[in-house]
């Protein structure tokens, strides 16, 4: 329904079925309700609408996603079952597209409709549609009844929805959970009161995605274990751009490892240095790019380097990032089975010979230092 229609249906409060007439048979023209129609929009209007129609488009979905999750959260045995929030997404963008081409105005699911359905025992979507029967039905019948409620009573309203909206319990999870979500939550609220929802959320996932990679970054741990002219070290944790730095730290040569390179004994005594994956997983370029310096590192020293339990895609990856011929890949049954990436390079699918090997211990005659 074109905006200026429903100014008059709504504003003028009339009553009877001449509004209802009015609301749902607008007698208009089609190109004067929409102007452009028949021809394409200028680029000036295209760029004066445009940033206004991602605001809005952002904060419908936003706004519905969020009444998704909480009919979902009131609703768990509902005849209907869990909403699908793809579905909803798609009939929520067609609707709005084809409200728009119709002269109408957008919409999206509402928090304070939708508690006001679910506490008056609307449980199903045909609610939905009842209550949409039952405003036209007030706008047609008690018009005149609608126009002398004072605005006041209509604020005292929407403040109560307000109260039943809010989630009171995440405030008495402030003083139990960490600092960081503590100071997530009073930032949201704060920017939701304040600048609007969608910069309200988008600042969320921002922090919680800072907060995330931090913890990840921090996660990342080694073990090693010594053997005769073998050091094994064990990766635990998330290797990516935020450990990157810390896995240079675990998987730097040690002062062994230096002075077996300064060493006359590198001519006729192996020294292996493996660096096992089996508990951490690779994730992205950096990552690669940081086991490719370790790797480097070590063979400048002359050490031997194995690399154990890497995915397939992530030891392609490091073929094709290494400037090296001689890296070693003991690939094993128990290989974990990730990708690293959407597509890997062009020629890498098979290893060529010679860069799997098993690495033995050395002879114990021959011990390194």
């Amino acid at each position: 329904m074109p905006v200026p229609l429903l100014a008059d249906v709504v504003g003028a409060f009339d009553g009877g079925a001449e509004s209802l007439r009015v609301a749902f048979l607008p007698r208009y023209d089609a190109g004067a309700a929409v102007p452009w129609l028949g021809r394409a929009p200028s680029r000036a209007l295209v760029a004066a609408a445009l940033p206004c129609a991602v605001e809005l488009a952002a904060v419908g979905l936003l706004q519905s996603l969020l009444t998704l999750q909480l009919v979902d959260g009131l609703t768990r045995d509902g005849p209907d079952g869990r909403g699908r929030a793809s579905r909803e997404c798609r009939a929520l963008g067609a609707g709005n597209v084809v409200a728009g081409l119709c002269g109408g105005m957008g919409g999206c699911g509402l928090l304070g409709q939708s508690l006001v359905n679910l506490s008056s025992g609307g449980a199903a979507r045909a609610s939905g549609i009842f209550y949409v029967a039952f405003v036209a039905a007030a706008l047609a019948a008690g018009g005149a009844l609608l126009g002398a409620l004072p605005v006041a009573a209509l604020v005292g309203l929407m403040l109560a929805v307000a109260k039943h909206t809010f989630s009171w319990s995440s405030l008495r999870l402030l003083g139990r959970c960490r600092a960081a979500d503590a100071a997530t939550i009073l930032l949201v609220s704060a920017l939701t009161a304040t600048r609007g929802l969608a910069l309200a959320v988008a600042s969320g996932i921002v922090a919680t995605c800072v907060r995330f990679a931090y913890d990840s970054a921090n996660d990342l741990y080694s073990s090693h274990e010594a053997a005769l002219g073998v050091r094994t070290v064990d990766l635990h944790g998330t290797l990516f751009f935020g450990s990157a730095a810390a896995f240079k730290d675990h998987a730097a040569p040690t002062d062994r490892d230096r002075a077996y390179a300064r060493s006359w004994r590198r001519r006729w005594v192996k020294r292996v240095v493996v660096l096992d994956f089996l508990q951490c997983r690779v994730c992205d370029a950096s990552a690669i790019a940081a086991i490719n310096d370790a790797v480097d590192a070590y063979r400048d020293l002359g050490l031997t380097v194995v690399l154990r339990h890497l995915s397939r895609d992530a030891a392609l990856l490091l073929r094709a990032a290494s400037t090296r011929a001689d890296v070693v890949f003991d690939e094993r049954d128990d290989d974990p089975s990730y990708y690293v990436a959407a597509t890997t390079p062009d020629g890498l699918g098979q290893p060529k010979q010679g860069q799997t090997v098993v690495v033995e211990p050395a002879d114990e005659g021959k011990g390194a230092p």
